[in-house]
């Protein structure tokens, strides 16, 4: 069932095998005080956001990884688009309230509020990608840190949610403090990273982004 859900979102939802590498080099950070501050000013100051992205899948059971790369745009309060370019055209797109994926020719339309599986990833992918995590009732945070980035290590509480995620690791720049890669970790190995690149951020992105006819 767990596989079924996450299928339609696979080149996107997701994010070790057991050395778990990315995390080397990191120490827990005792006081998170200035840390919290300066993601909620952030958080505060970003109203848009436009990357390119890498994303690997890891499949342990068939011990590959599958590469997508594609375009993310954010704009705030909650539009975003996740355009796969390779190895297949595959978007997704959350806009006023709707969770819409273009496969194809094929348009697949969700109410995110009447649907309480969506709700939730709704709410993870914004989570993630804005830093929007302080004072998160629905995840419980660790934060760490290594000479040049953050990373916070979000649970979530949701037992729904637990069944298909069991953590979000977002890294974080230190200088700029912008998300540098996402890790969904989902329970047993599997695990979805998504590395950004060409970052541009409080660009003038249209609404017509995240309309499904806009290509």
């Amino acid at each position: 069932m767990k596989i079924n859900l996450l299928l339609p979102l696979s080149i996107f939802f997701m994010i070790f095998t057991t050395s778990y590498s990315q995390e080397d080099g990191f120490s827990n950070i005792s006081s998170t005080d200035v840390v919290k501050e300066r993601l909620i000013e952030h958080s505060e100051s970003t109203n848009s956001i436009e990357s390119n992205f890498i994303q690997e899948k890891q499949l342990w059971m068939l011990n590959e990884v599958i590469v997508s790369e594609g375009i993310f745009l954010f704009k705030k309060d909650n539009s975003v688009r996740w355009q796969y370019n390779t190895p297949i055209e595959y978007t997704i797109i959350i806009h006023n309230g709707k969770f819409t994926i273009i496969n194809s020719d094929k348009v697949s339309e969700f109410d995110i509020d009447s649907n309480p599986m969506f709700r939730e990833i709704n709410k993870m992918i914004v989570t993630a990608i804005r830093g929007d995590f302080i004072n998160n009732p629905d995840f419980s945070a660790i934060f760490k840190e290594n000479s040049d980035q953050y990373l916070v290590e979000l649970s979530p509480k949701n037992e729904r949610v637990r069944t298909m995620l069991s953590s979000i690791n977002i890294y974080f720049d230190k200088a700029s403090m912008q998300v540098e890669k996402v890790i969904f970790k989902e329970p047993g190995d599997d695990f979805t990273s998504i590395i950004f690149k060409d970052k541009k951020v409080n660009t003038d992105i249209p609404d017509s982004k995240f309309i499904s006819s806009s290509k």
